[in-house]
């Protein structure tokens, strides 16, 4: 009987560890489908620097630590809700206040 219950307990948890387990959420991407798509404006020409993409997402930070660029000169093309944020959520960054 007892080992009948604690069956019942184990098989408990596995399925409540199973129910609650974190949910896989789409990395954000530029132009992306998923709720943290990174929404640049088309209209404006993406800067030389920018490239290539997948550096510069990783570094920019390494950029502005430098002091070569400062955060007002990012938001004049930069949408901080649309371009910025959905990123430093996903990776557990401060969010950038305008």
């Amino acid at each position: 009987m007892r080992k009948a219950a604690l069956s019942l307990v184990a098989l408990g948890l596995l399925l409540l560890l199973v129910a609650w387990y974190p949910r896989y959420v789409e990395k954000p991407a530029k132009d992306g489908a998923g709720p943290l798509s990174v929404y640049v404006d088309p209209s404006r020409p993406a800067p030389e620097y920018h490239s290539p993409l997948d550096w510069w997402q990783t570094h920019h930070m390494d950029v502005l630590n430098r002091g070569d660029l400062v955060q007002s000169d990012c938001l004049q093309c930069h949408d901080a809700k649309t371009s910025c944020n959905n990123c430093h959520s996903y990776v557990g960054a401060n969010e950038i206040v305008p």
